[in-house]
Order: C-alpha cells, then sequence, then structure tokens
C-alpha cells in the first residue's frame, strides 16, 4: 500500500479533492441535487430520473414493470411496482456518499499550513515539506530550525515539487444502521458490508468474510483492480472505436440524402410545372426513411457514448479511491465495473444484431415520357465494424466447422428417431427437439446429453421459438406451448385451431402456421386467418424477425421449380419467389441475425444459406461432409444444428459453428 503524503499536482489550491465527475448526473450534466442509486450502483438527480423513467415506459403497455439505466442500460426495477411511474424515483435510495462528498466539496476550503506555526505563533503559515515520520507538515523555517535538527537521517519530501503522495484519509465511518456500529466488515458470499456484530450474528457459517481493508488489499495482492481496469480500457477503447464507425454510418446517410435530393432537384428542374406533387411526396418520403434510420444510427451512438464515458468516470474512480484507502468505495467501484463490463458485452451483441447499414438512393426512371420522379430505394448492407474486439466477420462469409455430433435416441424410445423439428436456445446452452416417430419432444445440452423428455399426443413436425425460455410445436391439430429450463420441459398450454398443423413461427404475439399448401395468422384464442397459399405442401416456416420476412419452402422435387419463396408479413403483404436451383425437396429452413436464409435440401442432400432476396447461395454442406437426406434445422448467432433422416444418420443430430 502506497505512503500517505502531500500531492501538490493531484490537491487543489483550495484544499478540495477533484471528484466532479462522480458528483455530475449523467442526464442534466449538473451536481447531483437528491441523488438516487440505482441497483447498477449509478446515481442520478431524482427529478432527472423521475422524468427519465415517464419517457422510458411511455407509450409501452400500462403494465410495465421495469426500466433500463440510462448510462449502462442494465434492467431496473422499482421497489414497488404499483405505484405510479411518477414516484418510482423515490423509491430508490438516496446515494449519501454522493451527499457527502458535495458536502465535503462545500466545506473544504483549508489548505496545507506548518503545523509548528500554527501551534506555536497561532499564524498560517503554507507548508513546503512532509516528514513521513512524523506525519507533519514544515514551512521551510521551522523545517530547518526544529526539523533538521532533531531528525537528522529523516528524508522529509518536498510537497511542491513531489507527485507521489496524496494527505492519507481515513474512510467515512459509516455506522450499521441496526446497531448503529462502524462498519468495518463485507461478506463475499452474501456481497453485503456490515459491523462486527453483523459479522458475530448473521455471518457466522459464511466461507469467505473480511474486513474492507483486508478484502481491497486482496483485490490489490491478486491484481483484481489491475485485471478490472485492464478489461474496462479495453472496452471502453472498443466503445471509442465503436462510436467513431457510427458517427461513420452517420455521415454516410446523411451524404446519400444529400446526394438524392440533389438528383430530385435536378429532376425538378425540367418538370417543374407538372411534378411538383410528386416531387414532395418522394422528398417526405426520403425525409421519412433517412429520420428513421438516422434515429437508430444516433440511438446506437448514444448508448455507447454513455457506457464509454461511464466506464472511463469508473476507472478514475477506482485509482482516486486506492489513493484515498476508501476501501468502501473501492468495492462499490469494483462492482460499478463489473455491472459495466456485463452492459459493454450485451451492447456489443446489440451492435452485432444490427447487421445491416442502410444506403438510401434515389433511382430515376425518367425516359422521356414518364411523369414521375421515380423512388427512393432503402439499400441494406453489411455493417462492417473495424477495430472493434468482440465483432465477427459477417456469417455470410463464415464457413461450417462441425463442434459435435450428438445421439438423441433414449432407451425408452420405441423406434429409431426422426427428428422433424429442432431449435437452439438463445443463449446456445439447450437444444430442443421433436422426434415424429417416438412422439416426443427431447431437451439435450451442447453436450449432446438428453437431460428431459416431454411426451405429447401426436407427432411434430416442426419447432420455433417464443422467447428465451419458450418453444412452441407444430403437433396434430394444434400448437403445443412449452416452458424450457436447463433441465426440464413442461407443457404450459395447448391452442387447437382445427386443421393439421405442419411449419410453425412467431411474431408479433401471434404464431403463423401452416397447413397442407395454406398459410395462416393464428391468434392465442385459436382464430386463423389465411395469408397465403403456395403451389405445394408447405411443412416448415421461418422468418427474419428484423422485417417480418416469412420464408416458406415449398415441397417438391421438380428441378427449377420454386424451392423457397417469401412473403411480407407487413402491411405490403408481398410473396416472391427467392430460390429455384440448388435444392431439391427443401425442407427445414432457419434464418440468423443478418438475414441469412438457410435451407435444408432433402432430396438434393445439400444445406444452402443464401440472402434474403435469394441472390448469394453457396452450398454450406454436402453429402461429402456426412449430411444424408436433412431434414431440420436452427441457427442462433454462430451456433447451426442440423438433423437427418437418413437410416445411419436418423438419431443423431449435428452441432455446427461458423468461423
Amino acid at each position: 500500500m502506497a505512503e500517505g503524503g502531500p500531492n501538490q499536482a493531484s490537491v487543489p489550491k483550495d484544499g478540495t479533492q477533484s471528484d466532479s465527475h462522480l458528483l455530475e448526473c449523467p442526464i442534466c450534466l449538473e451536481q447531483l441535487h437528491q441523488p438516487r442509486c440505482l441497483p447498477c450502483h449509478h446515481s442520478l438527480c431524482q427529478e432527472c430520473l423521475s422524468t427519465y423513467i415517464i419517457s422510458e415506459v411511455s407509450g409501452k403497455r400500462d403494465t410495465a414493470t421495469t426500466f433500463t439505466c440510462p448510462v449502462c442500460r442494465t434492467l431496473t426495477y422499482p421497489v414497488d411496482k404499483t405505484e405510479d411511474k411518477e414516484k418510482w424515483a423515490e423509491q430508490f435510495p438516496v446515494d449519501k456518499v454522493v451527499m457527502e462528498l458535495i458536502q465535503i466539496k462545500s466545506g473544504s476550503t483549508d489548505g496545507h499550513y506548518c503545523m509548528p506555526c500554527k501551534k506555536t505563533k497561532d499564524k498560517k503559515v503554507l507548508a513546503q515539506f512532509w516528514c513521513k515520520t512524523n506525519k507533519c507538515l514544515f514551512c521551510k523555517s521551522c523545517k530547518l530550525n526544529y526539523h533538521d535538527i532533531i531528525h537528522t537521517n529523516c528524508d522529509a519530501i518536498d510537497i511542491i515539487t513531489s507527485t507521489d503522495f496524496l494527505p492519507r484519509t481515513e474512510t467515512n465511518s459509516k455506522r450499521c444502521d441496526k446497531h448503529k456500529k462502524k462498519i468495518t466488515y463485507y461478506c463475499v458470499d452474501h456481497n453485503s458490508f456490515g459491523c462486527s456484530k453483523c459479522v458475530t450474528t448473521g455471518h457466522r457459517k459464511c466461507e469467505e468474510v473480511a474486513t474492507t481493508e483486508d478484502y481491497c488489499e486482496t483485490l490489490d495482492k491478486d491484481s483484481k483492480l489491475v485485471e478490472r481496469t485492464t478489461y474496462m480500457k479495453e472496452a471502453a477503447d472498443s466503445l471509442e472505436s465503436l462510436v467513431k464507425n457510427l458517427h461513420t454510418y452517420l455521415q454516410s446517410i446523411a451524404d446519400d440524402k444529400e446526394s438524392a435530393l440533389q438528383s430530385i432537384d435536378d429532376m425538378e428542374e425540367r418538370f417543374i410545372q407538372r411534378m411538383r406533387e410528386m416531387k414532395k411526396e418522394i422528398t417526405d418520403d426520403l425525409i421519412a426513411k433517412y429520420k428513421e434510420e438516422s434515429g437508430h444510427l444516433k440511438t446506437a451512438s448514444q448508448k455507447c457514448e454513455r457506457l464509454k464515458v461511464a466506464m472511463q468516470n469508473t476507472m478514475e474512480s477506482t485509482v482516486t479511491a486506492r489513493q484515498k484507502n476508501d476501501y468502501m468505495g473501492t468495492i462499490l467501484l469494483y462492482q460499478r465495473g463489473q455491472t459495466e463490463l456485463d452492459s459493454w458485452k450485451d451492447l456489443v451483441k446489440e451492435m452485432r444484431m444490427m447487421s445491416s447499414s442502410v444506403c438510401l438512393k434515389h433511382d430515376a426512371e425518367f425516359d422521356g415520357t414518364s411523369m414521375n420522379f421515380g423512388k427512393i430505394i432503402v439499400q441494406k448492407q453489411q455493417i462492417q465494424f473495424t477495430d472493434v474486439p468482440g465483432l465477427n466477420k459477417p456469417l455470410s462469409e463464415c464457413e461450417l466447422k462441425e463442434v459435435r455430433k450428438m445421439n438423441i435416441k433414449m432407451e425408452s424410445d420405441q423406434s429409431d428417431c426422426s427428428a422433424h423439428g429442432i431449435v437452439i436456445s438463445p443463449d446456445g446452452s439447450s437444444i430442443v427437439v421433436g422426434d415424429y416417430n417416438n412422439k416426443n419432444l427431447k431437451l439435450i445440452n451442447t453436450d449432446g446429453d438428453v437431460v428431459d423428455e416431454l411426451k405429447v399426443d401426436g407427432r411434430t413436425l416442426d419447432l420455433c421459438l417464443v422467447d428465451n425460455t419458450t418453444v412452441a410445436a407444430a403437433i396434430g391439430s394444434g400448437i403445443h406451448v412449452v416452458t424450457v429450463t436447463s433441465d426440464k420441459l413442461t407443457l404450459s398450454n395447448v391452442i387447437n385451431i382445427g386443421k393439421q398443423c405442419h411449419g410453425i413461427t412467431y411474431r408479433n404475439g401471434e404464431f403463423i402456421v401452416s397447413s397442407g399448401k395454406e398459410v395462416y395468422r393464428v391468434r392465442k384464442d385459436g382464430k386463423t386467418q389465411i395469408l397465403h397459399k403456395g403451389p405445394n405442401t408447405i411443412y416448415t416456416l421461418s422468418q427474419d424477425h428484423r422485417d417480418g420476412t416469412l420464408f416458406i419452402p415449398y415441397y417438391n422435387h421438380t428441378p427449377g421449380s420454386t424451392a423457397v419463396g417469401s412473403y411480407s408479413l407487413s402491411t405490403d403483404n408481398l410473396h416472391k419467389d427467392v430460390l429455384k436451383v440448388g435444392v431439391l425437396w427443401p425442407y427445414g429452413v432457419d434464418v440468423d441475425g443478418e438475414g441469412n436464409v438457410y435451407v435444408c435440401g432433402h432430396e438434393s442432400h445439400n444445406v444452402v444459406q443464401m440472402s434474403g432476396d435469394g441472390t448469394n447461395v453457396r452450398e454450406l454442406l454436402t453429402s461429402a461432409d456426412g449430411i444424408n437426406s436433412p431434414q431440420a434445422i436452427s441457427v442462433c448467432g454462430d451456433k447451426v444444428v442440423v438433423t437427418n433422416l437418413s437410416d445411419r444418420l436418423c438419431n443423431y443430430i449435428h452441432l455446427y459453428q461458423l468461423i
């Protein structure tokens, strides 16, 4: 631990310690007023927090019970969600540490003065030297006349030129609310502070209890603070790079807007009299699209900027807390740093899911006779984030590498398996398979072990993900909704629709189901509405959750016939043929987070990947890779699972990774 002593470089002339960034509200950027501390350890003005909460939950359902921290985006729950949203901010505790810092800042005006002069002459003479042995300040005269005569071997420090020492200060005496004793202990098991009595009465059985000073020493000794600071610096640097990239894309789209407007103006000069109304319409369309897309980029940039600043402040505050031997503050800042790192990881994933950037173009269709201004085209392309750790290359450029082949047949199965439906959980930790022959659903971990089985009354043809802990299965004439945990499958609901269910997907609180050649929208009460009728039987469905495009494989084996079509679930309801070559008897289909579509060719014995418009088709797997009659497929991030229906492979599923 560093020795205490004055540091003129770190101490302002008025004697106060500069912790201004700790005392600023991240919303109004003014000194905190009535600071309220969120569970993630970020503090905001009570009024600013209340205004933010009301804005955050506005437009959501009246039953909204959470909001996100404006700094680190951590999901936050109010103490009493039944109270009005206007009172949620008052429920969080007052940040007493910040209040005391504000009081200290406003009340500390004394500088560093010579102690002998102050005691013997009752004068305030600025000190120049610090004696570590006596822990006493001297002016130049007193050092020569008193200090140097007695302490001939003492090495006094010139505090004017030295920058290696800070005045040693003790942590403010925080007292236990229950026992009114000084808080000096920290329980690692319960992640809580306490006094000596708290430890004696409530933490005797805990495995790891230490004094706050000893725990901070452990953090220093094990290099945890240094390691945390290193990771946070890397994370903050990556956010800085990410902000620069987002600003670049924002500028690019602004340039596109200006270019399109100039193109529109050029055409206006030729058609000013006859095309005024059309000009207004297309200009409004351009501005609306620009506002929508630039809004997404600005929001993403603001999230990154806020988290970057928060991380920088936490790192600076950690250094200051350690120099002051503020053990409790160090631990709290350590915890805050971990929370901010977790938020950084989530934000990086969010940015990675924002897999396409937008380019605005004005397509001028003028041929000398038509009376129109053309149209605004929104072109989406893959974002290439450069120099940002954790963001990988596009999935459309990755190759599949087999990770594991898993045997899903159980001793209780009456026959060989026939996996017609499969989904992998969002976190990639588990897989749910629908076994058509044995009439059950199976839960499998990524090590290939079947950890649970759910018997169902019918044969499963397709599965889809509803949310992080729920899947739905198309079984017989109904939809079976199943809750999934790490080791358990539980049937929670059955929706009967009176039609044979084949393919299934889920969007905006409704199921999309295929039955024969038709595709239906299914509400939770079982009522249906037909959306589309195809040329052949439709056994599976999948969709691009970003824009609601539905991908429909048509089960046929005629070369050159439509293999996969797309159907817009948005307002235009357009149907397009997107794939006619490359696969025969297409069956399983899924879409990754970047909009790439994966199709199983049951009779062509391959798996292909294509862009959502059917271009850039490429084979990922063939029979040479051990794939024979692929049936079902599920994609999650860079993980891909595939099932087979061939006799020798029907009891196995294959787990791949895109690299």
